[in-house]
């Protein structure tokens, strides 16, 4: 058992950043190679630094935990961080590492696709190595996680693909609109860590569409490009509740992909009314139980449910349920 002093003494002694190096070199030998690659936008005769010296510097950013692009210059404005970035990027003449206004003008016009070709290179090189297969779904299946996230809100319309809700106040009656930017995310599941795989943007083509882009019209989309870039990875999908319909059960039966939704109660009603049936006869008395039938009759397929009941420890009623197709 490692002691708290102990720990702080091994920490004291440790040389993140060459552990850094180590893991880079061993996994990602070509990134800095892909780094400089990066498609610039900007005036060449006015650049001081590439691409692979911005992008780096936000990646060591992100990696010590810093939390403002202010606080990055200040701590990185030292001789020896400059000296180890220019000696990791083959680099012999970088005098200073860039300023975050100059990063922050770089990463505001940088295409969105040149980032995602980076991603893609080290989700592929993880793959390749092998080193992530104890976590395959039945030794078989990659568990991909599809959420939507939030990323901005605005009390004003900021741009022609903005998403739009409007909202009555209960008291006064009055109504608002809020304007948001959502995406949507594939994660790669391992363990207790998650990897972006892709994304793809919930956002209106123009600004008087007849109907708002929603999730799922943007998981068609993601869909696509999940298959075009990994296009023999078996994948298990992993959605809530919003992803068990057919529109989803069709789009992973056209890719070969698996599948596993959280289903809430009425989500499809005939799925719901058979397994309710079928569970009344085999009900357990046991306050924690686990129900599950197979091979429900769903349209042109079958599915499986499985329900899993929870009482709290201190004895009280309140249940926890969570079901699954």
């Amino acid at each position: 058992m490692v002691t708290r002093k102990e720990k702080r003494n091994r920490e004291k002694e440790a040389n993140y950043f060459f552990e850094f190096l180590k893991i880079q070199k061993h996994f990602f030998k070509d990134l800095m190679n892909n780094l400089k690659k990066v498609a610039d936008h900007r005036h060449q005769s006015y650049i001081t630094y590439g691409p692979e010296v911005l992008l780096f510097t936000m990646m060591l950013k992100n990696m010590t935990g810093l939390k403002s692009m202010r606080n990055m210059s200040e701590s990185f404005n030292k001789e020896e961080c400059i000296k180890n970035v220019g000696k990791v990027l083959g680099l012999d003449s970088l005098e200073e590492l860039p300023h975050y206004d100059t990063i922050n003008d770089f990463l505001s016009g940088l295409d969105v696709n040149e980032l995602e070709k980076i991603r893609t290179y080290m989700i592929k090189e993880l793959l390749k190595k092998r080193s992530l297969e104890s976590y395959r779904i039945e030794g078989k299946y990659w568990g991909v996680i599809i959420d939507g996230t939030g990323l901005h809100t605005f009390h004003e319309k900021h741009c022609k693909h903005c998403l739009r809700r409007a909202y009555t106040n209960k008291e006064t009656g009055e109504t608002n609109v809020l304007y948001m930017h959502h995406v949507l995310e594939a994660k790669l599941v391992v363990g207790d860590m998650v990897f972006s795989i892709a994304s793809e943007f919930i956002e209106n083509e123009s600004e008087n569409v007849s109907k708002q882009d929603c999730e799922l019209k943007a998981f068609d989309r993601l869909a696509k490009k999940i298959k075009k870039i990994f296009k023999r990875l078996p994948i298990c999908i992993l959605g809530d509740s919003l992803y068990a319909c057919e529109t989803v059960f069709n789009l992973c039966r056209a890719h070969k992909w698996k599948y596993i939704c959280r289903f809430k109660e009425g989500r499809i009603k005939s799925i719901s009314t058979e397994f309710k049936a079928i569970k009344e006869l085999e009900q357990s008395k046991d306050q924690n139980s686990l129900v599950w039938v197979n091979d429900i009759a769903y349209k042109d397929r079958t599915v499986n449910l499985m329900e899993a009941t929870m009482k709290t420890e201190d004895g009280k009623s309140k249940e926890y349920v969570f079901r699954a197709c």
